[in-house]
């Protein structure tokens, strides 16, 4: 390998890691403030970074929340299988995964939270994103859920549509009591629970 080739490979492997910082500290600062309270200039001096620096990388704030949110999906969806296909416990094991991993990233879920609540706004930049992303994956979890209803492993009275509403809803809320009170609150148990009351009797 010739200097040149070794000189790019240096700069696109500092540019790499100089945009993880940036996704991190943009991670926690729009979880700590929300997508409008969260300044780019925080952003960037936290990030070892000036903020054209910044926006050479992430045109705009929009840019950057975009691949914020999308870097809060890659992290989940490499943790979390949404059909239950394939691994053991299918559904429920994969759902009560998810939950004690988010139990670990109190940031990843204060970052979810606060953006959820703030982008019921329909002027906020993330009210498509994360609308069509509890459509996508409430559509996502429906065969599980039914497969799981057709071995007898869960509740079948309650259809599967509707469990997948109820999945969500007691994950969310879970998270949000959890943020409030993290000594009292025990995501992991709780939602472990509410699983053993849609075990098929």
């Amino acid at each position: 390998m010739n200097d040149l080739s070794l000189s790019k490979r240096t700069q696109a492997e500092r540019t790499r890691l100089r945009k993880e910082q940036v996704i991190r500290e943009a991670i926690r600062f729009f979880g700590q403030h929300g997508f409008r309270g969260a300044r780019l200039a925080d952003i960037a001096k936290a990030s070892g970074v000036t903020v054209p620096g910044l926006l050479h990388h992430y045109p705009s704030k929009v840019q950057l929340l975009m691949d914020v949110l999308a870097e809060r999906d890659r992290i989940d969806r490499e943790r979390f299988n949404p059909s239950g296909s394939g691994g053991e416990g299918g559904l429920p094991a994969s759902l009560q995964a998810l939950v004690e991993y988010n139990q670990n990233v109190p940031g990843l879920v204060q970052l979810f939270t606060v953006l959820v609540a703030e982008s019921l706004d329909k002027e906020h930049p993330g009210h498509e994103f994360f609308k069509q992303r509890y459509q996508n994956i409430r559509g996502q979890i429906l065969a599980g859920l039914r497969e799981a209803q057709g071995r007898g492993e869960i509740r079948s009275d309650i259809p599967a549509e509707d469990l997948a509403i109820l999945l969500y809803a007691m994950m969310d809320g879970l998270q949000v009591q959890w943020l409030y009170e993290p000594e009292q609150i025990n995501m992991a148990h709780s939602f472990a629970q509410f699983l053993m009351l849609l075990q098929a009797s």
